[in-house]
């Protein structure tokens, strides 16, 4: 096994324990504990939440185009007037817009030839992840603020 092989194999481990924990902090609150606002002018955490799913869903459509038609509905997510998603239906997005990114942009092996594509893969993969952590750590912290489990890896 490479370097390379062995790099890719932990962070993409490392991701999905990511997955999990996102998912596991999610499923259990109720509406009203995602649709607390500590203060006017923070999102609340189902906003948060939803906002992680309609950033997944916008990357992999603007990478992948037509192979990722599916995700489009998660694009009005991230809208001021669209209704607030329960627990249920924030993990379902976050279960779609991953098997997206398993299916699509975690194929072939380090040890292939990079491609025009593959290098607009890795930055959508970067793109991803620089997005969704920032904002795991904003609804960890107001989770903890209402003393409910946060996003923890």
């Amino acid at each position: 096994m490479t370097r390379a092989t062995i790099a890719e194999a932990r962070a993409f481990e490392s991701w999905l324990d990511y997955q999990d924990a996102l998912k596991r902090a999610i499923a259990p609150l109720t509406d009203e504990q995602l649709q607390r606002r500590p203060l006017p002018d923070l999102r609340t955490p189902g906003e948060i939440a939803e906002h992680i799913v309609f950033g997944r869903a916008l990357h992999l459509y603007r990478t992948l185009g037509e192979k990722a038609a599916e995700l489009t509905p998660l694009h009005c997510w991230d809208d001021d007037d669209d209704l607030p998603r329960t627990a249920v239906e924030i993990v379902q997005g976050l279960d779609l817009t991953w098997q997206f990114i398993t299916d699509c942009l975690m194929g072939g092996s380090p040890d292939d030839d990079l491609t025009e594509q593959d290098a607009e893969v890795v930055q959508t993969i970067w793109g991803l992840l620089d997005h969704d952590l920032p904002h795991a750590g904003e609804l960890s912290l107001l989770l903890g603020v209402a003393g409910l489990p946060g996003v923890e890896i």
